[in-house]
């Protein structure tokens, strides 16, 4: 399947903005998607197992396709569920060793996942029985946004083994998303919310780091909140929204098929740079101006 980037060819002040718009825009579609249509708010905020779903669902995209890690997930509810009795011991000891065995029957090398998956399930547990009384994790993350921000639970969220700032990130900017706490959060952790992942580091090579062939995550973090201010523009959404057009490109392009005449979009094209040879990329303008 080929790669669409929803980019245009001229980096005018006007076309950035519409681009930058556009893109944050599919931010709508993400949270319609992947969180209001996934997720029940009510609960999540009361049903402390089904809070840790989502949570690992987050967590355990670590590096991999999505497809392995809806595995691991998978594998790791199945066996909680037929040894909650085993959950509960650990609660109440701390000892864990029971249900580890059970995991690493699932979860590991020539199974599916890896043996830190078993860890980082064990640690977040622990996580839950040591920090949060009544094991909610999604409520306990509410009530900390809610009352200072997101920068002690990302703090806390980077403790657990296998869970840097990618992970921390992607799991705090959907819950602030889903929950409508991004006022809570300060300007100056909004980064807190910026998950960098193969689609964003890929559209801020092009478009807001000039010149760099590997930039750092901070300095992409840094140009996303830039522009953002500039285009007075939500930095997670905007962060949701490229990732969604990446993914979706196939799924986007079509849409803009069924709804312009494919004469305008024939015309479009002979504007537009396309470059197949070198990146595999088909250069369209926004859909939304496709009309």
């Amino acid at each position: 399947m080929g790669i669409i980037s929803m980019v245009v060819n001229s980096q005018d002040d006007n076309t950035m903005r519409r681009l930058i718009l556009n893109i944050a825009n599919l931010s709508e579609k993400y949270h319609q998607e992947y969180l209001a249509a996934r997720w029940s708010k009510d609960k999540l905020l009361n049903d402390w197992y089904y809070a840790f779903e989502f949570f690992l669902d987050h967590t355990l995209l670590q590096g991999r396709s999505d497809r392995v890690s809806e595995k691991v997930v998978e594998a790791v509810f199945e066996v909680s569920e037929h040894n909650r009795n085993m959950i509960e011991e650990g609660f109440k000891s701390g000892n864990w060793k029971d249900l580890m065995v059970k995991l690493f029957e699932r979860i590991g090398k020539g199974k599916v996942g890896k043996r830190a998956d078993v860890n980082h399930v064990i640690d977040s547990l622990e996580f839950l029985r040591e920090k949060i009384s009544d094991r909610n994790v999604v409520k306990y993350t509410v009530d900390e946004v809610k009352a200072r921000g997101v920068l002690q639970v990302y703090g806390e969220l980077d403790g657990i083994k296998q869970v840097g700032d990618k992970v921390a990130c992607f799991y705090l900017r959907d819950v602030v998303s889903l929950f409508e706490l991004e006022g809570c959060v300060p300007p100056g952790d909004r980064r807190l919310l910026l998950p960098i992942d193969t689609w964003v580091k890929k559209f801020a090579k092009e478009y807001l780091v000039e010149g760099a062939k590997d930039p750092k995550n901070d300095e992409i973090k840094q140009k996303i909140l830039k522009v953002c201010d500039d285009y007075g523009v939500s930095p997670a959404k905007l962060d949701q929204g490229i990732w969604y057009a990446g993914f979706n490109s196939y799924n986007v392009l079509i849409e803009i098929l069924k709804q312009v005449d494919i004469n305008v979009l024939i015309e479009i094209l002979k504007q537009v740079d396309i470059n197949v040879a070198n990146s595999g990329m088909i250069r369209l303008i926004p859909y939304r101006d496709l009309s």
